[in-house]
């Protein structure tokens, strides 16, 4: 018996691949590993946004509702911080006039006016000074200060102008105006707005925001508080990366329990491709483990089905095989012998040459009815008839089964009677086939039944099914061979039977007529069934579903 490929072998013999493709453990641990990475990281990143926005959104109306607070503290009218304010726009207003009329900066109007005409160029008015000390306004300075240590954020106060008043952190002589601002142009219409942009001063992404400070209808100024977006977001950073984190811990978890799962799922393919390859070296006492209940199980249960299919029909060729061999060299020995025989008697004993010569032909008839038989066996497995598709009726059938062997019972001394009615419900199946398992078992009852007796063929028909029945008054069929009685080559009696076959002139002898049609009953749809009582007969019944 050639060995076939291992498993290795047959590896080496294909084209490389990568890990993935050659191992099923490996394509089922990247997949699901792969699967729960590519899920966890869009989730990751669709919480981390959402974590982004809940703190910003948080962030922003926080610093929304410190301004607000703010600048309802400035508001109170017993507070005095009006007068302040007002004090600053009076400065604000001589600041102004006098960046428009830069000579008056000059103690001696004359020599300006001197210098002036014999300058070509208008001369770049100096810049303006810094507010006098009277003018830094220290309750909005501690105001400024206190809500920025409150509310973690730089708090400017500003004019109706957008000018800046105070600030938390730098010296307003530093600060620009603010005016054009979103969130001030915001405010000063009494909205609220929120914005980030890049901080002048820091040149790092900063949070804005604004609230108006109205005393009734008249705007007094703005309150503006912004916070760098690194101090906005760090809360959530430190959140999205603990996600991130535990996302890396669950991933290399989920691989290794994609590893352990993969292994134990194709442990027992493996356990069966070691099962399928010592059964091809020969070896049919193989039998794959069952321990699931799943596909991997029902898998299994399939191969160890298999195989015992295969070791019985091995089993079946063997015994086909042998059982063959020793109905073949029975007749041809007794031909060898009698031929040897009748060439040595020669024309001395004429009487027996001529009786060897007899029991020549018939142990040749024996052999070609054998041989038949075996050629109808093989044609019936190898080449199965199509489903019929008419219904028929089998009563013309059966009275010409009966009319047939009506003869053979004749001279058997035997009583052949018949049970059929004029018409039978129909049913699909090929009446020639029918016919032929008919004469197989009304032959086998006239065979085995002894002169006296009787052979009933009767058929009936229930709501769904039509039955066939043979019955005879031989000796019966005991209980032990019952389970083998459409067996290939068995026989109850095996002396009887040859001794009766060879007699009688009809079928092999061989055991080969009830394998026969129970294989003609089947390629019909049908089936067969046998009972019987020692000493009392045996009855034979094929049955066929009706057509609906």
């Amino acid at each position: 018996m050639d060995t076939p490929p291992s498993r290795e072998a047959t590896a080496t013999a294909l084209p490389k691949r990568w890990l993935w493709q050659r191992s099923l453990q490996a394509r089922m641990a990247i997949a699901f590993s792969g699967a729960f990475l590519i899920i966890l990281t869009l989730l990751t990143i669709w919480l981390g946004r959402a974590v982004y926005n809940t703190y910003l959104d948080a962030a922003e109306h926080d610093l929304e509702v410190a301004a607000f607070l703010a600048s309802n503290a400035l508001e109170d009218p017993l507070s005095g911080y009006a007068e302040e304010f007002a004090q600053y726009q009076r400065w604000e207003a001589e600041r102004q006039r006098r960046a428009a009329t830069p000579e008056d900066d000059y103690d001696d109007k004359q020599n300006y006016d001197k210098e002036k005409e014999e300058d070509e160029h208008r001369p770049t008015p100096m810049p303006l000074p810094p507010p006098p000390p009277e003018i830094i306004l220290p309750r909005l300075q501690g105001v400024a200060a206190t809500y920025a240590r409150d509310a973690k954020a730089r708090v400017t106060i500003l004019d109706k102008n957008g000018h800046p008043v105070a600030d938390s952190h730098y010296a307003i002589e530093l600060i620009g105006s603010q005016g054009n601002q979103p969130e001030v142009i915001a405010a000063l219409r009494s909205d609220e707005l929120s914005n980030i942009r890049v901080d002048e001063f820091t040149g790092a992404l900063t949070l804005f925001a604004a609230a108006p400070i109205q005393q009734g209808s008249e705007i007094l100024g703005v309150v503006q508080l912004s916070q760098p977006m690194q101090d906005v977001t760090a809360r959530a950073r430190e959140l999205v990366l603990t996600i991130a984190l535990a996302g890396v811990a669950a991933v290399l978890a989920s691989t290794a329990l994609a590893v352990w799962i993969s292994r134990q799922l194709v442990r027992p393919v493996r356990r069966l491709e070691q099962a399928a390859l010592a059964t091809a070296q020969g070896d049919l006492t193989q039998q794959a483990p069952v321990q699931t209940s799943d596909e991997l199980g029902a898998l299994a249960q399939a191969f160890n089905t298999m195989v015992g299919a295969v070791r019985t029909m091995l089993e079946q060729q063997r015994a086909f095989v042998a059982h063959a061999s020793h109905e073949l060299r029975t007749p041809l020995t007794n031909i060898k012998l009698r031929i040897e025989a009748v060439r040595t008697l020669g024309d001395e004993a004429p009487d027996i040459s001529q009786r060897y010569l007899a029991e020549i032909e018939s142990e040749a008839d024996r052999l070609t009815r054998l041989a038949n038989a075996l050629l109808d066996l093989a044609h019936l497995e190898g080449n199965p008839s199509s489903p019929p598709e008419r219904a028929v009726d089998l009563a013309p059938m059966l009275d010409n089964a009966a009319a047939i062997m009506q003869l053979r019972a004749q001279s058997a001394a035997i009583t052949l009677e018949t049970a059929i009615p004029d018409a039978l419900p129909p049913v699909k199946v090929h009446p020639e086939q029918i016919e032929e398992a008919v004469l197989n078992l009304l032959d086998n009852a006239i065979k085995y039944t002894p002169a006296g007796g009787r052979v009933t063929l009767t058929a009936n028909a229930t709501v769904d099914r039509l039955t066939v029945i043979v019955s005879d008054t031989g000796a019966g069929i005991p209980s032990e061979d019952l389970p083998h009685i459409f067996d290939r080559f068995y026989r109850v009696d095996k002396a009887r039977s040859r001794a009766r076959g060879i007699q009688d002139n009809m079928g092999s002898g061989a055991g080969l007529g009830l394998a026969i049609v129970k294989q003609l009953v089947e390629q019909n749809r049908g089936w067969i069934t046998v009972e019987s009582t020692p000493g009392q007969g045996a009855n034979f019944a094929i049955s066929f579903p009706l057509v609906a």
